[in-house]
């Protein structure tokens, strides 16, 4: 169970001092993905029903392991008759204990069967902790783009007031008709207005956050940096992390289940033994005796032999299932792998020759423009290019973080992050 106990934190490991919900009662407070993911653990609804679906799995381990109960029966012959047995005087009594025997070890099969419906129980609640951390990371990630875009769009906020300050500036001088400031004023609407946009999907964002754990969105901002790319992981470190995946080891455990059931129809399809010992009273003696039986039923053939088939066939399913999910998790690794490799390429061909450039072109325009060669539109444009592509630098690591985040949550197991 470690490797899943590690995988259900996707990697970020909680903080060693406690954190409730009273520490998100400030307006100003920020939240770290470590503090979300615990509040998601201790408060996600989804969660709550496991501890009690454990323990009861665990009492009907308990139960499983029972043997049947003995029975005392009291007998009474020869009562209330005719003749000679009218009376009580030819009665006789018998007092005997019987006690069913279980064959076919049936008592084991109940127990293994309830333990492996426990062990998949158990792996069922890894596995959803598992994905609502996930949930949970990807809504916080979902916050962190929409603070980048905020803090972006409100660089170009300010670069487009600084250009309408020059343009009002040229105009006043005569050296540009009044066009050129209703262009710029024009663009520094545009921006503004979704600004405003951006501050309701953050609003959103935050509440989609705070809802996995049914609280009201009562922090400031979100701490993180999302433009630090993370690192692709090695192919041969996702195979073998595969083996140990919270998924692949839920199939394991209802494979054994299915093996399980399968045990215990083949247990109950053998008859039990019932014997029991006794002693009888005889009033016209006053003597008494005592009194053995055996009783087992007649079993021409399997009694449960539409069970055992059923098993068998569910048995299989399970077995076919597993190599099917194996090969499904491998391909999704291998895609997933390309998908962020391709976003990792581009983000450093972004980075390292798109933005430099779009920031030359926007230093030659607004210089170009100031004396005269250029005009307020092709400022405008060098500017919502340079824009355009920070924008996209954003989205680029959104999709990274997420793509390795889905690989985090494939194989169970922390891989390399920045953020």
């Amino acid at each position: 169970m470690k490797p899943i106990f590690r995988a259900a934190t996707l990697g970020w490991l909680l903080l060693c001092l406690p954190y409730g919900t009273s520490a998100l009662a400030n307006a100003e407070a920020t939240i770290s993905l470590q503090q979300a993911l615990q509040q998601t653990l201790q408060y996600n609804p989804a969660l709550q029903a496991y501890p009690y679906l454990i323990r009861g799995a665990e009492a009907e381990r308990l139960q499983a392991s029972l043997r049947p109960t003995p029975t005392l029966s009291l007998e009474a012959e020869n009562l209330a008759g005719s003749g000679d047995y009218s009376g009580s005087d030819e009665a006789s009594y018998t007092l005997s204990l019987s006690q069913v025997i279980e064959l076919g070890q049936k008592r084991q099969k109940r127990v293994a069967l309830a333990s492996a419906k426990e062990r998949q129980l158990q792996n069922e609640y890894e596995l959803t902790r598992l994905d609502t951390l996930a949930e949970t990371s990807r809504r916080y990630y979902q916050v962190l783009r929409l603070q980048a875009l905020q803090t972006s769009l409100t660089e170009r906020i300010e670069r487009e007031k600084n250009a309408l300050s020059v343009i009002e500036h040229r105009v006043k001088a005569g050296a540009v008709g009044k066009a050129d400031a209703a262009k710029m004023a024009l663009r520094l609407a545009q921006s503004q207005a979704r600004q405003q946009q951006l501050q309701l999907q953050w609003q959103q964002a935050k509440s989609n956050l705070t809802a996995m754990w049914l609280a009201e969105a009562d922090f400031a901002n979100a701490t993180g940096n999302l433009l630090h790319a993370p690192n692709a992981p090695e192919q041969e470190h996702l195979l073998s992390a595969l083996q140990a995946s919270p998924a692949y080891m839920q199939q394991t455990a209802l494979q054994r289940l299915a093996d399980a059931r399968l045990q215990l129809a083949q247990a109950n399809g053998k008859t039990d033994v019932s014997v029991g010992l006794g002693i009888r009273q005889l009033e016209s003696s006053n003597d008494q005796a005592l009194v053995f039986s055996a009783a087992m039923p007649l079993a021409f053939s399997n009694p449960n032999r539409g069970r055992i088939a059923a098993a068998q066939a569910q048995r299989q399913w399970s077995q076919q299932r597993s190599e099917l999910l194996q090969r499904q998790l491998q391909l999704s690794l291998n895609q997933i792998r390309q998908q962020l490799q391709s976003s990792l390429l581009q983000i450093d061909t972004l980075q390292s020759q798109l933005l430099p450039k779009a920031q030359q072109l926007l230093s030659a325009t607004q210089k170009g423009y100031q004396q005269g060669r250029y005009s307020v539109l092709q400022w405008a444009d060098a500017q919502a290019e340079l824009f355009a592509l920070k924008r996209q630098n954003i989205e680029l690591h959104t999709q990274a973080f997420l793509q390795l985040l889905e690989l985090e949550r494939l194989t169970g197991q922390a891989l390399n992050t920045k953020a």
